[in-house]
């Protein structure tokens, strides 16, 4: 099942990603976070209709990107995998405005095309940056810093454990879809009225393994706490790292700088 092959594939790059060593790695998990959490504030703060304010909040992910070395086409493809979501809510806004803005030759753009355009560059930008968050810091490192910021461990126990058992799941549904092929050789899917006892078997497995899971661990001495060994500390360069990108992120929220350099530049003719 090439699909589920692929789903396994990109999980595990991702989750190899966030162990390498760079710059960005190195920052402490906890500077990650709230720098992350400030952009996606910032960037959807914007007015709908503004969509040159946000151009200059693209440097953050190429900037991290090119400093984790992080490959760009990994993210892309990851990014568009909630494309679906922001299309179907901005295709209200086609409808219900369809008051012109201007026109590029005989062509109308309304101010419906102009909120979706501003949605779909706010959704990938923050999409985007949770994904990096993600590549530069791992999910030990992201629980550590939700930890830290006084996250109730029973949510960030259940983003590891949905996280590490993903990889589970999607083995089991490929074995199972295997199996069956095996035994259907001919058919292409599994038939529709099969559909039912395929899931409910697949339950009673995932049942069962989660029971073996949680014994093992509680033999190995878990109490409920997720311990990771990251480092605690933040130093003066991880404060340097949150502070060059608040600022940065004040600026050009205040500042529209693509609307500065334009009129500038038609000043200057």
């Amino acid at each position: 099942m090439s699909t589920l092959s692929d789903s396994i594939y990109k999980l595990n790059k991702i989750d190899d990603l966030g162990k390498q060593e760079s710059i960005i790695h190195n920052i402490n998990p906890v500077a990650k976070l709230i720098v992350t959490l400030l952009y996606i504030l910032f960037v959807v703060s914007f007015p709908k209709y503004n969509i040159s304010g946000l151009i200059p909040f693209i440097l953050y992910p190429i900037l991290i990107i090119y400093l984790a070395d992080i490959p760009i086409k990994l993210v892309l493809k990851a990014s568009l995998i909630g494309l679906p979501v922001i299309i179907g809510l901005g295709v209200f806004n086609l409808i219900f405005e369809r008051t012109v803005a201007f026109y590029i030759g005989i062509v109308p753009i309304t101010w419906g095309a102009i909120s979706l355009l501003s949605l779909f560059v706010k959704g990938m930008l923050t999409i985007t940056a949770g994904i990096l968050l993600i590549c530069t810091t791992g999910i030990e490192g992201l629980a550590k810093s939700l930890r830290d910021i006084k996250i109730p461990k029973v949510f960030t126990n259940q983003i590891v454990f949905m996280y590490r058992y993903i990889f589970v799941l999607i083995e089991s549904v490929n074995e199972v879809y295997n199996a069956y092929m095996l035994r259907a050789p001919n058919q292409k899917g599994v038939h529709f009225r099969l559909w039912g006892s395929l899931l409910g078997h697949l339950l009673l497995r995932s049942f069962s393994r989660a029971d073996r899971i949680y014994n093992a661990m509680i033999l190995r001495g878990f109490d409920g706490e997720y311990v990771t060994f990251t480092n605690d500390k933040i130093t003066l360069k991880d404060f340097m790292y949150m502070l060059f990108w608040i600022l940065f992120f004040i600026i050009v929220k205040f500042i529209n700088i693509p609307l500065f350099i334009g009129n500038l530049v038609v000043g200057i003719l």
